[in-house]
């Protein structure tokens, strides 16, 4: 399970969350909603351990890991999977992937890593046929899709997951998304921050509505979609949606 008690963070002298408290029971995919510039990407770093927060805490299996740094909190199973991808352009779809597993040594975890990779070929068929392929040459949709393998192939217990739609076009993000839905039946916990507010609460069981560095509401994703301001302020009904 993964608690965040009270965060406030910000950049430099610029505060951005408010006394932010979530959490995301074992196996459950939650999503942050809220307009662009309420925090829900700064909260994420703050989970993954990329920007320090002023105070608060952050527990995973209730455990502080508040003060461990960004990538010792892969090793923990922490792991985000950043806007705009961030993979390694000219190393192919294999090297991208064997560096999502750095951390994982010894003969044992070596079996367990190439099982992984299977697995994500498995999730992912076209990264199987792409594999040789220098990533910066996939489309965005592959480059997308590799940057959730990589991610997988740390072993996460926690995946953070930062617009994961963002430029796609319509099939490719239900591929996506019916490969997160996959991974939350198989029991991963995650944290979804995503554009498109319908499509993030379609998917996942809570949400937790930002305003401004704050939380103003939060409940079973089902009831936040049915929520008459949920709807008119981030489902777009107030503007001709549903």
């Amino acid at each position: 399970m993964l608690e965040v008690q009270g965060i406030v963070a910000g950049y430099g002298r610029i505060p951005v969350l408010h006394e932010v408290s979530l959490t995301a029971e074992a196996g459950q995919m939650v999503t942050l909603v809220g307009a662009n510039g309420a925090g829900k990407s700064t909260l994420l770093k703050v989970i993954a351990g990329v920007l320090p927060p002023w105070s608060g805490r952050v527990l995973l299996e209730g455990e502080d890991v508040t003060a461990v740094p960004a990538h010792r909190r892969v090793g923990r199973g922490i792991v985000l999977v950043p806007e705009g991808r961030m993979l390694f352009g000219a190393m192919s779809v294999d090297e991208n992937l064997s560096l999502g597993a750095y951390l994982r040594t010894g003969a044992e975890a070596k079996r367990r890593v190439q099982a992984d990779r299977e697995r994500v070929f498995e999730l992912f068929p076209i990264l199987a046929k792409r594999r040789s392929q220098p990533a910066g040459t996939l489309s965005g949709g592959e480059q997308q899709m590799l940057a959730v393998g990589r991610a997988l192939m740390s072993d996460p217990t926690v995946l953070l997951l930062d617009e994961p739609s963002l430029g796609l076009a319509p099939k490719v993000i239900s591929e996506i998304f019916a490969v997160l839905d996959r991974l939350r039946e198989d029991g991963l916990t995650m944290v979804l921050v995503e554009q498109d507010a319908r499509l993030a609460l379609k998917h996942a069981e809570h949400g937790y509505v930002m305003r401004t560095g704050t939380v103003v509401l939060d409940g079973a994703s089902s009831d936040l979609l049915a929520n008459d301001d949920v709807r008119l302020i981030y489902l777009g009904a107030w503007h001709g949606g549903e």
